[in-house]
């Protein structure tokens, strides 16, 4: 009997996700009262940002047990990441957290084509932003001196296990405990479920900053490597949450945090050292240079916040979400369907797919935040960042 293209994906869907899972598994999130097991996946570029921000606030937050942070080339070379990271957790007196790298390029996508496509086709707001694919950029082995108050490369070394085998090995011995935080490009991600699909069911929620539904479609995180997306983004994960870059344009770091008063500026003056001192030197000159600025979006920060705070953001909604990996100028794009998408022909298997009429059967369900109380989150952001420095 034919079935209709929602019943279709909804059944599919389904069978794939419960046939991985482990009999007996839990898939609850932790409660707020216990501390979460996080691996943070993220492209961290420096010498601050909201890549950095978003580390300095699970780095801080009482209630995260931060089993290791894994690096993948995006905003910038994995190597340049990697000196930043180390020295950081140096200043920051957690030499405990283990880092490791992970993948220096992304599965397909190349710098060359990179610009090749901005050439034919165009680019988008962040134009000309590619990462470590801007033309300007260096090759990865090419590492730039630390600035102040970094002032030198660490003594910390990296770890010699790859990321993404980091990411299997931690998964399976804390198996529905470890939240995977996804900053960055997926790569690490992809490189993990294609070595060991069985990890997919054991992780409780995979947090991702990426992809956009109004503001642009083709978002730095996903179209640097828009076939490692496609994989993590297809797993049948017991949760997904996607900050989009819509959310992210709700805050911006020079936003004020009271009246006449910068979230930066009150970082600045009260939070400890190294903290106070990277908000002195790397962001608040710039809105003393330029007053009528307000700096970069955070989404990286409302991702930590996902794990730290997850009530400041008062709704969501569920969506089917997959990326257009075709060569061309969507190359990379987002492609959002509501979860009650309206299927206007039936599905029957020697038919041709027209994936416009919906999402594609390997389209998964999504948690897309779409709301949150601004307020709340700033006075969060800055209270992890001016509260004593956690050195464990």
């Amino acid at each position: 009997m034919p079935m209709n293209r929602r019943e279709f994906l909804q059944d599919s869907a389904t069978a794939l996700a419960f046939s991985a899972l482990t009999p007996g598994l839990a898939l609850d999130g932790p409660a707020s009262s216990v501390r979460r097991k996080v691996i943070y996946d993220q492209d961290n570029s420096g010498p601050l940002g909201t890549d950095i921000q978003a580390m300095l606030m699970l780095l801080q937050a009482d209630n995260v047990d931060l089993l290791g942070i894994t690096l993948v080339t995006g905003d910038d070379w994995l190597q340049q990441e990697m000196a930043y990271t180390l020295r950081l957790l140096e200043m920051m007196g957690r030499t405990k957290v283990p880092v490791f790298a992970g993948a220096e390029l992304p599965m397909i996508n190349r710098k060359e084509e990179a610009l090749l496509r901005y050439q034919l086709y165009g680019g988008h707001r962040l134009d000309p932003w590619l990462g470590a694919f801007n033309r300007s950029s260096r090759g990865p082995g090419d590492v730039r001196p630390l600035p102040p108050p970094y002032n030198r490369f660490a003594e910390l070394t990296q770890q010699q296990e790859h990321a993404a085998r980091f990411i299997i090995r931690t998964v399976r011995e804390n198996p529905g405990q470890v939240t995977l935080y996804a900053g960055g490009p997926l790569t690490n991600v992809a490189l993990a479920i294609l070595l060991d699909p069985g990890i997919v069911p054991l992780v409780p929620e995979i947090i991702f900053m990426g992809a956009g539904i109004n503001l642009f479609t083709n978002a730095f995180n996903v179209f640097f490597d828009p076939e490692a997306s496609r994989i993590v983004l297809r797993a049948p994960w017991p949760k997904v949450t996607i900050v989009t870059v819509d959310l992210g344009e709700q805050v911006h770091i020079g936003d004020e945090l009271s009246p006449g008063r910068r979230m930066v500026e009150e970082i600045s003056e009260r939070a400890a050292s190294p903290i106070s001192d990277l908000f002195r030197q790397h962001s608040l000159p710039e809105f003393r240079k330029n007053p009528a600025s307000n700096g970069f979006r955070m989404p990286d920060e409302m991702c930590a916040a996902q794990i730290t705070d997850p009530s400041i953001f008062t709704q969501s909604v569920s969506m089917y979400i997959d990326i257009t990996t075709a060569p061309g100028s969507r190359y990379g794009d987002s492609m959002f369907w509501d979860k009650n998408w309206d299927g206007i022909w039936e599905f029957r298997v020697e038919r041709t797919p027209q994936w416009y009429a919906g999402p594609p059967p390997g389209a998964r369900l999504v948690d897309v935040i779409t709301a949150m109380d601004v307020q709340r989150f700033k006075q969060h952001f800055v209270d992890l960042m001016i509260k004593p420095i956690q050195k464990a």
